[in-house]
């Protein structure tokens, strides 16, 4: 490879990292498509809030509250003293591995359908895919 030709994939390369969306787009697909496909269904409203969005350079996964005590699972009173509920998405729950009620005798069990540990290897996987094909 010539001086040259590296110069141009370097430039390639950072007109692609200046305007991330369509990476971010196509990896936030992919995410959503893959939650969709996993989340537990009742009555489908779960299911049907997961979405993302794009600002400036961010990707946001976003769905129902509840989203989170599904996946990480709710301890109940039965087994004393709860821990306090954190609300939106995170890496763990407050108190792994369930979230709390403070007045439901009965908790959920986990039904996992997203890791934040795949979600950003998967981002990170989508850049570094996109740098070794320039």
């Amino acid at each position: 490879m010539t001086v040259e030709e590296f110069t141009a994939k370097l430039d390639g390369l950072g007109q692609q990292l200046s305007d991330p969306q369509s990476i971010l787009t196509e990896v936030g697909t992919e995410i959503v498509n893959a939650m969709k496909a996993g989340a537990p269904v009742d009555t489908g409203a779960l299911k049907n809030s997961i979405s993302y969005t794009i600002n400036d350079d961010t990707l946001s996964i976003n769905m129902i509250y509840y989203g989170s005590f599904q996946n990480y699972g709710v301890k109940g009173t039965e087994t004393g003293s709860p821990n306090p509920v954190q609300f939106g998405v995170s890496p763990r729950p407050a108190s792994e591995p369930f979230f709390a009620f403070k007045t439901r005798r009965f908790g959920l069990n986990p039904r996992s359908f997203f890791n934040m540990d795949t979600i950003t290897n998967q981002v990170a996987q989508a850049f570094l895919n996109t740098a070794q094909q320039l």
